[in-house]
């Protein structure tokens, strides 16, 4: 028992047959893809190769737009992060500047607090001294008396 011929083997008996016209190979062709649209009717939902071919090509170049599309936003990005980066250092730069500033301020303020304390200490201590004298020299005639 031979094997039974694949459907492309009898599709090239019919079109090899010499003693078929032209117009009768076309029908028996016809007539055997009718059978197979028949046998397998949801062959129009399988994919052929054209199909595939159609949707490589398409799958391609959506990954070369999308590959693109990545490069143009690395390059944003990477622009924006030296920007950011520019600004930044910036920044730092002018909070260090006001930190010294204020640092300066400080040590003048502290300056000027010790001096203003320094003053009033040495005013408090003559006031002390002369409530004291006073109080000596109102208190001694009374005890010499």
């Amino acid at each position: 028992m031979s094997p039974a011929p694949s459907k492309v083997d009898i599709i090239q008996a019919i079109l090899t047959n010499q003693s078929l016209t032209e117009q009768e190979k076309s029908l028996l062709v016809d007539e055997f893809i009718n059978e197979i649209k028949n046998e397998y009717p949801d062959l129009k939902y399988h994919a052929t190769k054209s199909d595939l071919t159609d949707l490589q090509l398409e799958l391609t170049k959506e990954i070369a737009n999308t590959r693109k599309e990545i490069k143009e936003l690395d390059v944003k990005l990477t622009n924006e992060i030296k920007e950011l980066d520019v600004k930044l250092t910036k920044e730092i730069a002018d909070t260090r500047k006001e930190i010294a500033d204020t640092r300066k301020e400080i040590a003048v303020s502290k300056s000027d607090t010790i001096k203003w304390v320094a003053g009033m200490l040495f005013v408090q201590v003559i006031a002390i001294t002369g409530i004291f004298f006073a109080a000596i020299k109102l208190f001694i005639p009374i005890a010499t008396h």
